[in-house]
């Protein structure tokens, strides 16, 4: 099978890419991902494409490049990654029908690709299957891996309870009300993450006098041990397809207090769900004790356990690209 995945930039599509081809691999398919170069780097048994993710997905060479690999290959399905690679595969659809296609769809849109061009769309969480709202849609939850993971070294100077949030320093992760809320919490808060928001971030820290308990972290490589090292992790996002950082803090054994946002808002306890509002009632969450917080998402933490590793992704993206076979082969029969 193909993997495509035509996005430039570096977050979680790319790593759920990669994690899945791998995966895939391990389970004895033959698997191809093309790819921006940097995305590419080596797989262990997975074969790499490079190709110029820069060009817009009208791009005309960009279509001629990825219709060539699909021909030169031997393939069975084509798996689209996001909605650029997905607008892509469709504007192939017409060239490549005796293959088997398939779309993921990472993040909620205004448009979504046209129901009836992919034998099955794959959503990465329930909320988002609902909203992309197609016969052929089934939510695949992304895989996470982060067993026997040894904690990192936090600052000194931190105190507890330690919170750590993660991602990217723009707007729609919410951090600007995380650190408003935080005033009124007792403890550490750590930042993990870069970003345009960077400096306004650090000077909202420094107005509301938090410099001593508030860290902007930058990028980190290691947010598996910074969690494995924190007292609890905090999602402020205004939106997301599917938290990585839930799965992961879950895998952890560690409390988490979110926004209403996948997966959290379909595993967590309500109680512990910022459902909006002001940053005080944000802040309410976060003075819960941690000892009653974690006792109170056992299932959460048993659910991420069953459904949330990589083992369990791969498998049911397998089942998937069965689903779409069986129907490719459906269609060629009415032929």
């Amino acid at each position: 099978m193909l993997m495509l995945s035509d996005n430039p930039g570096i977050g979680g599509l790319e790593k759920h890419t990669r994690e899945l081809a791998t995966a895939l691999a391990e389970l004895g398919h033959q698997v191809s991902v093309a790819a921006a170069p940097q995305h590419v780097a080596p797989m262990e048994g997975v074969s790499c494409i490079p190709v110029n993710a820069q060009q817009s997905r009208n791009s005309i060479p960009l279509l001629l490049k990825i219709l060539r690999t699909i021909r030169e290959g031997n393939y069975q399905v084509v798996h689209a990654q996001g909605t650029k690679a997905a607008f892509v595969l469709q504007r192939l659809a017409p060239f490549i029908k005796k293959l088997a296609r398939v779309a993921s769809i990472h993040g909620f849109k205004s448009r979504y690709p046209k129901a009836g061009v992919f034998h099955q769309l794959i959503a990465v969480s329930k909320a988002l299957a609902n909203d992309i709202n197609q016969p052929e849609v089934t939510a695949v939850y992304n895989g996470a891996s982060v067993a026997n993971q040894a904690p990192a070294e936090l600052p000194r100077e931190a105190t507890r309870p330690i919170w750590l949030a993660v991602g990217r320093l723009a707007p729609v992760k919410g951090f600007g009300l995380l650190i408003e809320a935080f005033q009124s919490c007792p403890g550490t808060l750590l930042i993990a993450g870069d970003g345009p928001e960077h400096q306004r971030l650090q000077a909202l820290v420094e107005s509301t006098g938090q410099a001593d308990k508030v860290q902007l972290l930058g990028f980190r490589t290691d947010v598996p041990a910074l969690m494995a090292a924190a007292d609890g992790v905090v999602i402020s996002s205004e939106r997301e397809g599917f938290s990585y950082v839930c799965a992961e803090a879950l895998l952890l054994g560690k409390p988490v207090i979110s926004t209403n946002v996948p997966i959290a808002n379909e595993v967590l306890p309500k109680r512990h769900i910022f459902q909006g509002g002001e940053a005080a009632e944000f802040a309410k969450l976060l003075q819960q004790d941690l000892e009653s917080v974690t006792a109170d998402q056992s299932e959460a933490r048993a659910f991420a356990k069953e459904k949330l590793s990589l083992s369990a992704m791969a498998a049911n993206t397998v089942a998937v690209y069965q689903k779409a076979s069986e129907k490719l082969a459906l269609e060629r029969c009415k032929r």
